[in-house]
């Protein structure tokens, strides 16, 4: 037998203080309650991204099962839909930030997706489900505004409305100052309304309808735009979409314009408004325009201080914008995302350099949502939320204590027997057992891994496998000593006629435990990640450190007996 050579104590000291250094934040994580995990976590958000993680079972979360709509697409986009929905819906739940989600395919039009630890119920299905259509549209003037407003007025007082196009709002934009008397005179058809509006905030919506008979009844002018009270946007939407109504804008020359709903609210009050916006039903750019989107803070203007999203265009996509932006400037271009209009800044000049920005009064981790589904791209087609189930938090602690147990009642079994049958050496065994657990926890921390309960079980297989390394061993060099060899050689004998069988053990169980990741979801691939980890650990200490703590044993102490 070689003399130890310093080098192979440093190796095995530098695992246990790698594995101490990669698994601190965990043991400080979880050896806070409920309520100080909260806390921590809103101080340190990346914390996710250096501990172990709980899968769904373990910690609760939500699980999802979504349905495409294939009824609005067409034969070529019907053959890899499904396959483009997972996509981008995998990078959506990437950009949250969820550790270790789980996205299934399930048939041809169901994907299941599992968010372990996920909080946010509504954020997670807004960002999931929101089709994410951005598109840019210019508003109307404010005279094709009260020509719209005034002929829908006509249909619901019974008036026949005029046949005719009204062409004085493509021809009075030509001058600032026709642009500033367009402004008033839509402002003076909503004069008065906000107030009259506002008496009625608490009245009966549908009641004002009536009384009304008008739309305009239930405008209200703010700023250069109009808005409508929230509790009446039903009727607003009832009018637009009654068939009489869209007949006469269509006669009218008006079918190639729209009446979008703003994402901003605002109180006057007691009374809330929400932004109604009458743009070109044609956009003048779409999504496939923008390149990146990133959450920022504004650094400027009037929106300083605010949450806003920046956009990145792509070439082609910035070269259209300067064009769309040079031919339309002190025009308003709206921002629509899923027929929702988010900001509608006025163009001030020509924006070249393919940069722009979303402005709105949402909070900053609206903003980064809103972020990660430009980012992630549009969905090929609409999907809905056909089951939703959260997993609370009892039924995780329930799982975590019922897997704690069974896996400390396994491990104290084994020891136990172990340290009674091989004497000694069964402590090294229990040393090489401990050290192996520790690289497993160590290496799914540093890599970001979760833990399940199936993984749990894996542990627990483990340490059945490091008994069964060490058993091969242990008895081989019982052999040994039988045979009248001394200490040293039978040592030496043991590791080398054991080797090869736990080599080819833990190399199949490896080959195995692939497998099941690759083919296998949810819980197999938890059960598969343990069992890989722990093989690698376990071939490294039943191989390498026991056989360096035996090199310590008997060059320093007896050599003559061996307790085993």
């Amino acid at each position: 037998m070689k003399k130890v050579n310093p080098v192979h104590i440093v190796i095995i000291l530098l695992a246990f203080g790698l594995s101490g250094y990669f698994l601190k934040d965990s043991i400080m994580f979880y050896s806070k309650n409920a309520q100080q995990r909260e806390e921590h976590i809103k101080k340190d958000p990346n914390i996710f991204k250096r501990i172990i993680n709980l899968g769904l079972d373990l910690q609760g979360g939500m699980s999802l099962i979504l349905e495409i709509d294939r009824s609005k697409l067409d034969a070529d986009a019907q053959k890899d839909v499904l396959d483009r929905a997972y996509t981008i819906i995998e990078n959506r739940i990437n950009g949250l930030g969820v550790a270790e989600p789980s996205i299934q395919k399930q048939g041809t039009e169901r994907l299941v997706v599992e968010l372990p630890g996920l909080r946010d119920e509504k954020m997670a299905t807004n960002v999931i489900g929101s089709t994410a259509q951005l598109q840019f549209h210019l508003l109307r003037e404010p005279t094709e505004l009260t020509r719209a407003v005034t002929l829908i007025d006509d249909v619901l007082k019974g008036k026949a409305p005029v046949d005719s196009t009204d062409t004085s709002a493509a021809q009075s934009d030509t001058t600032s100052e026709k642009k500033k008397d367009q402004q008033v005179q839509a402002q003076q058809l909503f004069q008065g309304q906000e107030s009259d509006s506002s008496a009625d905030s608490t009245g009966d919506s549908t009641a004002t309808v009536k009384k009304s008979r008008s739309l305009s009844g239930l405008l209200a002018a703010n700023g250069e735009q109009i808005a409508v009270l929230d509790q009446n946007k039903a009727d607003v939407d009832e009018i637009l979409a009654r068939k009489d109504v869209t007949d006469a804008l269509q006669r009218a020359g008006l079918a190639g314009n729209l009446f979008v709903w703003g994402h901003e609210t605002k109180r006057t009050g007691a009374s809330v408004y929400r932004s109604l916006y009458y743009v070109k039903a044609r956009p003048e750019l779409k999504g496939d325009a923008v390149s990146g989107a990133q959450a920022s803070i504004a650094q400027g203007g009037m929106q300083q201080g605010q949450a806003i999203v920046e956009l990145q265009m792509t070439r082609a996509g910035g070269i259209a914008f300067s064009k769309v932006t040079g031919r339309n400037v002190n025009k308003f271009l709206a921002i629509v995302l899923d027929n929702t209009v988010y900001s509608a800044p006025v163009i001030r000049a020509k924006i070249s350099g393919g940069r722009a920005q979303i402005e709105g009064s949402f909070s900053m981790e609206e903003a980064k949502n809103l972020a990660v589904v430009l980012r992630a791209g549009a969905l090929p087609a609409p999907v809905t939320i056909v089951d939703k189930r959260t997993v609370g938090p009892s039924l995780g602690e329930d799982s975590i204590k019922l897997g704690y147990t069974s896996f400390i009642v396994a491990l104290i079994l084994v020891l136990i027997f172990i340290v009674v049958y091989y004497k000694l050496s069964g402590c090294i065994a229990v040393v090489a057992m401990l050290l192996n657990l520790l690289l497993v926890f160590a290496i799914m921390a540093g890599i970001n891994q979760t833990l399940t309960l199936p993984g749990i079980a894996g542990l627990v297989l483990i340490i059945g496998m490091s008994v069964d390394a060490n058993v091969l061993i242990f008895e081989r060099i019982r052999e040994e000593l039988k045979a009248g060899k001394t200490v040293r050689s039978a040592i030496d004998a043991g590791y080398h006629r054991a080797f090869y069988a736990i080599f080819d053990s833990n190399v199949t169980t490896l080959i195995t435990g692939f497998i099941l990741f690759e083919v296998g979801s949810g819980p197999i691939k938890g059960f598969a990640i343990t069992l890989m980890f722990g093989l690698i650990a376990n071939f490294f200490t039943a191989v390498y450190a026991t056989r360096v703590i035996y090199n310590l044993m008997t060059q320093y102490g007896k050599k003559e007996t061996l307790s085993i």
